[in-house]
């Protein structure tokens, strides 16, 4: 790389950019192989780094998904314990007149009584 030698950053790649634009657009005195060649770098290296910051992106989604299901498990864990769900789902039993309806929501909260 001539023109973005030591950038591995994506604002940082941008700025330079429009710096040697500025300065290597043929309206401004450059030649235009020069501009040329220094756009196709720029294309590589913001690919490259557009890559980069997107894989680091999904490892830390990934990793704050993580998190809120382990958060939502010891909820769950702890609304079945106090018996929350079971409750709501008697209620739905006694106030349902569908009995496929009555008998799984029955049979769901006999479930967790289980757990």
């Amino acid at each position: 790389m001539n023109y973005f030698k030591g950038i591995t950053d994506l604002e940082k790649a941008k700025l330079h950019y429009r710096k040697l634009a500025k300065q290597l657009h043929p309206d401004k005195g450059g030649t235009t192989n020069e501009f040329q060649n220094m756009q196709n770098e720029y294309k590589v290296l913001f690919l490259k780094l557009q890559q980069k910051h997107n894989i680091e992106y999904s490892q830390q989604q990934a990793s704050t998904e993580n998190e809120l299901l382990s958060e939502l498990g010891v909820l769950a864990k702890m609304l079945i314990k106090n018996q929350i769900p079971q409750k709501y789902l008697r209620q739905k039993v006694a106030t349902t007149e569908s009995p496929l309806k009555k008998e799984l929501f029955s049979d769901i909260a006999d479930l967790l009584d289980c757990l």
